[in-house]
Formats: structure tokens, sequence, C-alpha cells
């Protein structure tokens, strides 16, 4: 899994896991990577030893770039 996919994964599986105490980890986990795939945020691919691997789209990536943008703008014009 790349950063950005590794990091939104992590922060979702906190915000997620006391709903679900009766599930396992890779459960969530599986569950998360599948609603991020739904949306066009993540897809998979074989990786070279042959195993699934998830990576994060252009389309995730972007959204992410925009709103670190916005975020540092907010905090300039904060400053002002």
């Amino acid at each position: 899994m790349d950063r950005n996919l590794t990091f939104w994964v992590k922060s979702e599986y906190r915000n997620t896991k006391h709903r679900y105490p009766n599930l396992k980890r890779w459960e969530i986990i599986a569950g998360i990577l599948s609603q991020l795939e739904n949306v066009g945020y993540a897809s998979r691919y074989i990786r070279k030893d042959g195993k699934l691997g998830w990576r994060a789209t252009d389309e995730m990536r972007e959204d992410l770039f925009k709103q670190e943008q916005a975020a540092i703008y907010r905090q300039y014009d904060r400053l002002d």
C-alpha cells in the first residue's frame, strides 16, 4: 500500500474499529479499501511477488493536494 493510502486507511481504521468490535482488523481494513475503491480513490494491482497490492489513484492525490492547498490558504487568512 502506498503512503497516501496507508495514511487514510489508518485514520479511517481508528475512527471505525470501535463500531465493529466483533470484526477482525483485516476485515475492517478490507471494508475501508473497498469503500475507497468504490469512490475511485484506491485501485488494486498485482505486485511483483504475485500478491495483491493497493495504491492511491491520481484522483485521490489530486483531491488531497487541493485540500492541502485550501488548508494552507486558510492558515494564511487567519494571520491577516
